[in-house]
């Protein structure tokens, strides 16, 4: 027990400080029915605008920390209220891809700032203390843990006994009866987002000294507050704070989203809207023409392109990439945050091998493909029984676990973290000649689409569509829903294992910081962007992220395109933007037609004159909608 109480210390301190920051977490996806993935950026944030203050102006500490806790809860509780005012009725997809888009904007926003490198972050607070069972204590840690737990007894008190506090638990419970007892949702919302920010911060700022000052490390370890959230089932704000080692977390979330019953998780509102896209077919002539026409196009571009040969390659794997995550988003409705490993997974068994097994290297990107899919069917496990937020949140811990457990082991990257595969010697082919492999590519990822393309417009592909649709009624058809997503995890993952060896077979060397799990996130935000017609926003979304970046970076004016650092900071932006207007569009437009219509005749009520007026309409009138 001795040589084990160094860790359970250690594991006390910095797991309670993840747990104040579920706190604020829980906090306000209760009030405001968001799950705010950008929770751990505004912890990183805070981290960086404290180390300003303290370390770079001579800032003493209480006053900094004070300044920047107040701030943080004040101006960013009130942003982050205003880009999620809406968000509780539109689907489950936009409320994830808007808040993730706050993660990238603001991780994007600090490397800008204060660059990629690791900073030590000095120790504030006292570093003397004293010993515990012969392990040393230091009063920086035994104030971390008295912070965190005054917080959760503070929050307790503050929301039992206090008129805001009731309030707030009274929003959770039925936010239209609380408005009718004289009360103002928003104003309610307002304090719970900043309420929720101050905790973020605070736990940015005390975490830091242990974590160093990294954007990136900030910002994903902090997202290991959604463990201690699972322990509360994602609802309870008592047992969020429980101290839990900072080790297990994610093991913890993946375990609890799959064992505890989805009906012990608060559920959101069912949306009104959808964002499964209706196909037309196109008439067989126009469809042959414009498939001709493009191969013709995508024939000429090694004739066209001249140097920049190797970008087009690259841009067409992303299309196979974006066209795997097409399908189960736009398709089937599903949220998967872990396309990276699938990736990193192709990418390493096409290595092992061609490299080590000397398979031939057709075989062995159809194996790549092949044996991603037993991987794809262990992230899909979630799915049966989750959707929604929850299955994004288990996706993504998978994909955290992958990282830290698998990509070290020999399966995968090994001991160096990098995997390599020789280009193709197919016949006379050499595919060691860009233009040889470009064609090579532009044949597989061809044939991989246009599969795609016919599995949608299929029979299974129907039945996916009136998965995410509704899926009780595809089950009271006689139809299994969980051998759906099943499948549709499979198919996903085997075309993402495809794309992952072939881009391996291009750059010869991978590493395995190229499939990091917010590159996922990266994905989902730069696919939502184009709209959700599959084939069409995997074509500009892999053309924004490849293809255009190389040629901005010529072009002064915008070689900010080709940074990755701003890329991240642009897309997230974007992807806010992206998510605003899908949360706000009916409104939109019932302000646009109250402003277009004449004066209501005498005896009517008039029309609202302003946009804020207009909310009411809207959502009277998307409501009467359904009704009808």
């Amino acid at each position: 027990m001795r040589s084990l109480l160094p860790y359970l210390v250690a594991g006390i301190v910095t797991g309670s400080l993840y747990g104040m920051a579920g706190l604020g977490l829980v906090l306000a996806y209760r009030t405001s029915g968001v799950f705010n993935f950008g929770h751990g950026a505004v912890a990183a944030g805070a981290a960086f605008t404290f180390y300003s203050l303290y370390d770079t102006h001579g800032w003493p500490w209480p006053p900094a920390a004070v300044l920047t806790i107040l701030a943080f809860a004040a101006v960013v509780g009130w942003v982050m209220e205003r880009i999620t005012r809406g968000l509780g009725d539109v689907p489950e997809a936009v409320v994830v891809l808007t808040t993730v888009g706050v993660l990238l904007a603001v991780e994007g926003l600090l490397f800008l700032l204060y660059g990629n490198s690791t900073r030590p972050f000095p120790e504030f607070l006292p570093t003397s203390g004293f010993t515990l069972g012969g392990v040393k204590v230091s009063w920086a840690q035994t104030i971390s843990v008295v912070i965190a737990t005054s917080s959760a007894v503070a929050l307790y008190l503050f929301l039992q006994f206090s008129r805001l506090g009731v309030a707030m638990r009274a929003v959770v419970d039925n936010q239209t009866l609380t408005s009718l007892c004289g009360k103002k949702p928003l104003r309610i919302s307002q304090s719970a987002w900043a309420i929720s920010c101050g905790f973020a911060a605070l736990s940015g700022i005390l975490l830091a000294p242990t974590l160093n000052l990294d954007a990136n490390l900030l910002t994903l370890l902090v997202i290991q507050a959604f463990g201690a959230c699972a322990v509360g089932l994602f609802s309870s704000l008592p047992l969020t704070w429980n101290g839990i080692p900072p080790t297990v977390p994610f093991l913890i979330l993946v375990a609890v989203l799959v064992c505890v019953p989805a009906r012990r998780f608060p559920s959101r509102r069912a949306s009104l809207r959808s964002l499964v896209p209706e196909i037309t077919p196109m008439p067989p002539t126009r469809a042959v023409l414009a498939g001709v026409s493009s191969l013709v196009v995508l024939a000429l571009v090694p004739v066209a392109v001249g140097n920049k040969l190797p970008v087009w390659i690259a841009g067409v794997t992303d299309v196979l990439v974006f066209a795997s995550i097409g399908l189960l988003v736009w398709i089937s409705g599903q949220i998967s945050l872990c396309q990276a490993s699938f990736l990193a997974l192709g990418a390493t068994t096409m290595g092992h091998l061609t490299n080590g097994a000397g398979l031939p290297w057709g075989l062995g990107l159809l194996l790549a493909g092949l044996l991603t899919v037993p991987i794809g069917l262990v992230a899909a496990i979630p799915a049966i029984r989750l959707s929604g937020v929850y299955l994004a949140l288990a996706t993504f811990g998978f994909a955290v676990l992958m990282q830290q457990v698998m990509y070290p082991s020999g399966w995968m990257f090994g001991f160096t973290l990098q995997a390599s595969a020789p280009r193709p010697h197919l016949g006379s082919l050499d595919g060691t000649n860009d233009t040889t492999f470009y064609y090579i590519v532009l044949v597989i990822v061809a044939l991989s689409v246009t599969a795609i393309i016919a599995l949608c417009r299929s029979r299974l592909g129907r039945l996916l569509r009136a998965m995410a649709e509704t899926p009780t009624m595809l089950a009271t058809h006689g139809l299994s829903v969980s051998t759906s997503r099943l499948l549709v995890f499979s198919i996903s993952a085997f075309f993402a294992g495809i794309a992952g060896g072939l881009q391996v077979s291009q750059f010869g060397t991978v590493s395995s910081l190229n499939y990091v799990p917010i590159q996922s996130l990266l994905f989902l935000a730069v696919l939502a962007i184009f709209g959700t017609r599959l084939l069409r926003s995997s074509i500009l979304a892999a053309a924004s992220i490849v293809v255009i970046p190389r040629y901005a970076a010529e072009i002064s004016a915008l070689a900010f395109l080709n940074d990755t650092d701003r890329q991240m900071l642009t897309f997230g932006a974007v992807a806010i933007l992206a998510g605003v207007l899908t949360a706000r569009r009916s409104e939109f437009i019932v302000w646009l037609s109250a402003r277009a219509g004449s004066m209501p005749p005498s005896g009517q009520q008039a029309r609202p004159t302003s946009f804020a007026a207009a909310r009411p309409a809207a959502r009277a009138t998307v409501s009467a909608g359904a009704v009808r």
